[in-house]
Order: structure tokens, then C-alpha cells, then sequence
């Protein structure tokens, strides 16, 4: 084995010597002709044939090496800015699932499973009952109730008191907001009567978000 290999490097070796040499004897008469030309030349001549070799070499410089290195450069950064964006937009879905889902909990906390004769008109009648004269209750009105996905009922009815004093409407308010059931007031209105400028006329929706069954 150690035969072989001797005699493959030297083969190898051999055929190298002879490229070299085959080599330098094509290069070798060429590089002195140019060699006596360029001496021939004029020292202005030859002043313009360097000045041409430089901006020859800073061209292959410009191409072979800083472009390259620019693009590069530009390849990686708008890479990072793509990155970038897509850790941003990553974070802002991140925030939106959060933020859902704490709406979701919250939603879930404020509902209810009302059981099969639950009346929404019913249950204000009752917490009203006592805080406010029946003869000041102008009206408890149920609204149709409104399906909320496929998981949820909105119960609703609107109130409306007459004549109410400012103490008697807060105990209304915090009597219903004391329901069992979550109850959401929305769409008050408040109007003092002008006969008595210590009485009131208010309207109001009331609802509740029940899970269906």
C-alpha cells in the first residue's frame, strides 16, 4: 500500500511539474513581449495605462467583492424585517387571543342557566317590590328574547318608572343589579318632571344573558 501511494503522488506530482512547465513556457515569451512593449511606451502612456488598470482593478473590485457584500447585507436585513413583522403581528395575535378570551370568562361569569319558567319581567317585579309603589311602575315590558350564538339567550324587558324620587330610583338600581341573575341595564333615560323638580320619569332596558340548556 505504501508502494502504491508513492506512486500515485509521484504520478500526480509529475503531471502537475508538467502543467507548470507547459504552463510558464506559453506565459513566459508573452509576459516579456508585453514587458518590452510597455516599456516602449511614452511615460505619459504609461501614466494612462496604469490609471486604466486601477479603475480596471476597482471595478472587479466593486463587482466581485463589495456588491456581493452589499446585497448580502440587504438579503439579511430585509430577512430581519420580515422577522421583525412577523414577531409583531405574532405578539398582536397573541394579545387579541387574551384579550378574547378574558372577554369570554367575563361573559361566561356574567350568565346564567335560567331554569325553564324563568321570567325576566317576573324577577324586576319582584326586586321592585317594596322599593317602588306598583302605582310609579308604568310598565315592565318583555322584549322578544334574542339568540346569541349558538350558546347563548338574551332575556330582555323594558321598565319604566313614574314619578320617582332621586333616593327611590337608586334603591330600584341597585335592587335589580342585586338579581340573582347578572341583570344588564342599558338604554336609561332620565327625565325630571317639570311640575316636581324632585321626581323623575325613567326608562330603561333590562336583560339577561342565559346559557341555553
Amino acid at each position: 500500500m505504501a508502494f502504491a501511494d508513492k506512486l500515485i503522488e509521484a504520478l500526480r506530482d509529475s503531471a502537475a511539474a508538467d502543467y507548470a512547465n507547459q504552463a510558464s513556457a506559453w506565459l513566459s515569451p508573452r509576459y516579456r513581449q508585453l514587458r518590452a512593449r510597455y516599456y516602449k511606451l511614452e511615460r505619459r502612456e504609461r501614466m494612462l495605462l496604469q490609471l486604466a488598470a486601477g479603475a480596471f482593478a476597482v471595478f472587479l473590485a466593486y463587482n466581485l467583492v463589495y456588491q456581493p457584500v452589499v446585497s448580502l447585507q440587504a438579503g439579511m436585513a430585509d430577512r430581519i424585517a420580515a422577522r421583525q413583522r412577523d414577531l409583531t403581528e405574532v405578539r398582536r395575535m397573541a394579545s387579541t387571543y387574551a384579550q378574547v378570551r378574558r372577554e369570554l370568562t367575563a361573559l361566561e361569569r356574567n350568565t346564567t342557566l335560567p331554569s325553564a319558567d324563568f321570567s325576566l319581567t317576573a324577577t324586576l317585579s319582584g326586586a321592585l317590590n317594596g322599593v317602588v309603589d306598583n302605582d310609579k311602575i308604568g310598565g315592565i315590558n318583555p322584549l322578544p328574547n334574542k339568540p346569541v350564538s349558538g350558546q347563548f339567550t338574551q332575556y330582555g324587558a323594558d321598565l319604566k318608572l313614574n314619578g320617582v324620587s332621586l333616593a327611590q330610583l337608586v334603591d330600584a338600581l341597585y335592587k335589580i343589579k342585586s338579581i340573582k341573575e347578572p341583570v344588564v341595564v342599558s338604554n336609561l333615560h332620565i327625565v325630571k318632571r317639570p311640575a316636581d323638580p324632585h321626581t323623575y320619569d325613567v326608562d330603561m332596558t333590562c336583560s339577561v344573558l342565559g346559557k341555553n340548556a
